[in-house]
C-alpha cells in the first residue's frame, strides 16, 4: 500500500517532495494566504514558506493571485499532470530495460556468459517459474498482462510460498479483466494472501523473485522469455515494478472500516478505479449494468461527493482501496 501522512494517504508516490505536500495540504485548508501564513502554519520561516508556494505554482498546484497571494489548485486539476510525468517516466525506465537487456544479451553471446538464457516454451517456462516460487524466501512481483502464453501455476507452491513467509505482489494489466473468470480468479488470490493491484498497461511481461532472479518475457503471443540472476537487470527489473506498483489501483481486501455492503462492492470500486466501463464492470461481475450504476451512485453518496473523479480521490485518501 502507499506511505500514510498523518493517516492520509501520501502524494509522494506521484513525484512530490514530502515538504511541497505538507505545503499543498495546509495550502487546501487556508483557502487565499500569503508566505508569512503558510510559514506559521507549518512553522517555518517565512523564505522557505514563499519558495514552497512559488514551487508548488511551477508545478501546477497552486495558484497566484498577487505578488504574495496563493490558492490550491483543485486535486482533481493539479495532480493529473504530475500522474503524467510518472507515466513518461515509467515509459523512459521501460526504455532503459529493454534497451540494457537486448545490450546484455548481446554481449552475452560475444563472450559466451551464461549469466542469463533464453527459455523457450510454455512447459519449460512454467517449470522456471514453479522453481523461482519455490526457492524464493521474501516475495515474488509480477506484472501479468496479455497474451496469456502458459498454463496456470498450482497453487499448491503458490501456498506453500504464503505459508513460509512470502509476499506476493501482482500488477495486473486492465485488459487482463476481460479473460472468462478472472475476476473470479483474482478474488481467490486476494482471499489467500496475494496483494493485487490494476493498471491501465504495464510495459511487458517481468516475474521476479526475492531481489535474486528475475524473468522477463518478449514480446509477442510466444512463450519464450530471458531469464538472468544477474544483479544489474533484476535491480532494473524491481525498480520498473515498484514505480508501476506505486500508481496502480489496488483490488479490494477486507477492511471492516470500508463502508461497503458486501466483497462485490469492493471489486466493484476497484474495477471503476482502474478505468473499466461500467457495461465491462457489469459483466465481469455478473450483475446488470443499472445495478453497477445504482451502487456507485451509492458509494458516490457515501463519500458525500458529485462526480466519479472525486470518488477516486476520496476512496484513495480514506484508504477504501
Amino acid at each position: 500500500m502507499a506511505e500514510e501522512w498523518n493517516g492520509q494517504r501520501s502524494l509522494q508516490t506521484i513525484g512530490l517532495a514530502a515538504e511541497e505536500e505538507r505545503a499543498y495540504r495546509a495550502l487546501m485548508n487556508l483557502g487565499r494566504t500569503d508566505a508569512a501564513t503558510l510559514a506559521t502554519v507549518l512553522d517555518i520561516d517565512d523564505g522557505e514558506a514563499g519558495a514552497l508556494l512559488l514551487t508548488l505554482t511551477d508545478r501546477g498546484l497552486a495558484r497566484m493571485h498577487a505578488d504574495d497571494a496563493f490558492t490550491a489548485v483543485p486535486p482533481d486539476a493539479a495532480l493529473g499532470g504530475l500522474l503524467a510525468d510518472r507515466f513518461e517516466a515509467l515509459r523512459h525506465g521501460y526504455d532503459a530495460l529493454h534497451g540494457l537487456v537486448s545490450a546484455y544479451r548481446d554481449a552475452q553471446r560475444r563472450f559466451g556468459g551464461d549469466e542469463a538464457e533464453t527459455i523457450t516454451g510454455e512447459v519449460a517456462l512454467r517449470s522456471r517459474i514453479d522453481q523461482m516460487q519455490r526457492r524464493s524466501m521474501r516475495q515474488m512481483r509480477a506484472f501479468i498482462r496479455t497474451p496469456r502464453v502458459t498454463a496456470r501455476s498450482d497453487l499448491t507452491i503458490h501456498d506453500e510460498a504464503l505459508a513460509r513467509g512470502v509476499r506476493y505482489r501482482m500488477v495486473y494489466e486492465k485488459a487482463m479483466l476481460d479473460l472468462p473468470g478472472q475476476v473470479d480468479r483474482i478474488r481467490d488470490l486476494t482471499a489467500r494472501g496475494e496483494e493485487v493491484r490494476f493498471a491501465a498497461a504495464v510495459p511487458l511481461k517481468i516475474i521476479i523473485a526475492d531481489d535474486d532472479a528475475a524473468i522477463i518475457a518478449e514480446p509477442g503471443t510466444q512463450p519464450v522469455a530471458l531469464a538472468t540472476e544477474h544483479p544489474a537487470l533484476v535491480a532494473l527489473a524491481a525498480a520498473l515494478f515498484e514505480q508501476v506498483w506505486s500508481d496502480a489501483v489496488p483490488a479490494p481486501q477486507s477492511d471492516e472500516g470500508a463502508p461497503f455492503s458486501s466483497e462485490e462492492d469492493r471489486m466493484l470500486l476497484s474495477l471503476l478505479l482502474a478505468g473499466l466501463t461500467d457495461q465491462t464492470i457489469a459483466a465481469r461481475l455478473g450483475v446488470g449494468l443499472r445495478t453497477v450504476q445504482r451502487r456507485v451512485r451509492d458509494l458516490m453518496d457515501v463519500a458525500g461527493v458529485d462526480t466519479r473523479i472525486q470518488l477516486g480521490w476520496q476512496a484513495a485518501r480514506r484508504g477504501w482501496v
